[in-house]
């Protein structure tokens, strides 16, 4: 019991002294602004603080003064720096000009001919496709038991290419001159039954083969009218220039057509057998003489479209047949040879087509 009585006053007793001690900590550190703050631990004793400077009271003014001064000189500076950017600016177009002379020409033309439109009243170069029709005059005849036929126009379809160039004359006048090169034929053509009554090529049959190619030198003369029509597929309006013509060529082509027919029951058909043949072709030389007209019709962009019929007046300069003929009850007939005299009436020749100008 008494331990624990001296137990506690000593507690007691220590922590009174460390309160005092903190109490005296405290008060050793004084705030004085005359003088400077030191550690009474270190036993150093305080000494008074000298006297401050008036200098350094003008230094504390001295920030005021420098605001005023820098607010009071800013408004003074803001003429240098524009024109500082001013000629920032200057110079940025001067750069420019400079950049643009150094541009080379042919690269703004080539920009501004991608955008050009497509000008008809210029020289230029052309050229034309075109789908054709004709009849040509074949001499044929022959009268047999189940067949006959006589001089025939036949008919043969095909296309036309031609490559050429053109001068602008003036007034809307306009000189072209091209060469062409076409060939038309019996497309597709099929052998067919000479009799309805039988359905077999083996026993009667006819088929016609022809053929037509040349070239030719032509020359147009043509005047140009621009108009404007509105696209019915676009909702749009679209300018056009129609162009009428006249042309004339001259050339030269070479023509073979045949004609081959057969009727042959033979034994088989009894009393009313029959057996008669038709095995005949033309190869043809020719000059060419042409005149014609139509019309065209030219987009801006140098895309074109025409329509025109020719008469062709075709000069047989030689004429070779080949084959042979066969009456019924009667043998076969050669007719091979050149035929002397050999005309043709002249022959229209009609095309649809178009082009591209450049």
């Amino acid at each position: 019991m008494n331990k624990f009585i001296l137990i506690s006053g000593f507690l007691l007793s220590f922590s009174l002294f460390a309160q005092d001690a903190l109490e005296l900590d405290d008060s050793n550190v004084e705030i004085n602004p005359d003088t400077e703050v030191t550690s009474q631990n270190d036993g150093i004793v305080p000494e008074e603080a000298a006297p401050m400077p008036e200098a350094t009271a003008a230094e504390d003014e001295g920030p005021v003064e420098t605001e005023e001064t820098e607010a009071s000189v800013t408004p003074e500076e803001t003429p240098a720096e524009e024109f500082v950017e001013n000629e920032k600016s200057e110079q940025s177009d001067a750069d420019t000009a400079a950049e643009v002379a150094s541009t080379p020409a042919n690269v703004m033309k080539t920009e501004v001919d991608e955008d050009k439109e497509f000008n008809i009243r210029e020289s230029h170069w052309f050229s034309h496709f075109a789908f054709e029709g004709m009849e040509y005059q074949l001499p044929y005849e022959y009268t047999g038991v189940k067949e006959s036929f006589s001089e025939e126009r036949r008919k043969l379809y095909g296309g036309r290419l031609g490559v050429g160039g053109e001068v602008y004359l003036g007034a809307g006048f306009m000189f072209g001159a091209a060469i062409e090169g076409y060939y038309m034929g019996t497309l597709f053509e099929k052998a067919k039954t000479a009799d309805p009554e039988i359905d077999d090529l083996d026993v009667a049959s006819s088929k016609d083969e022809g053929q037509i190619y040349g070239g030719d030198a032509v020359a147009t003369f043509s005047f140009l009218w621009d108009f404007k029509t509105k696209n019915p597929f676009m909702d749009e309006w679209a300018y056009l220039n129609f162009e009428p013509f006249i042309e004339a060529g001259i050339g030269k082509a070479w023509a073979y057509n045949k004609k081959d027919y057969f009727y042959d029951t033979g034994a088989a058909a009894g009393t009313g057998q029959v057996q008669e043949a038709y095995d005949v072709s033309y190869s043809d030389e020719l000059t060419n003489a042409r005149v014609g007209g139509g019309f065209k019709l030219t987009s801006r962009q140098g895309f074109f479209f025409f329509l025109k019929a020719t008469q062709n007046r075709y000069d047989i300069t030689k004429r070779r047949q080949k084959g042979f003929t066969q009456q019924d009850d009667a043998g076969q007939v050669p007719v091979n040879g050149t035929v002397e005299g050999a005309k043709i009436d002249a022959v229209m020749v009609y095309s649809l087509g178009g082009g591209y100008r450049f």
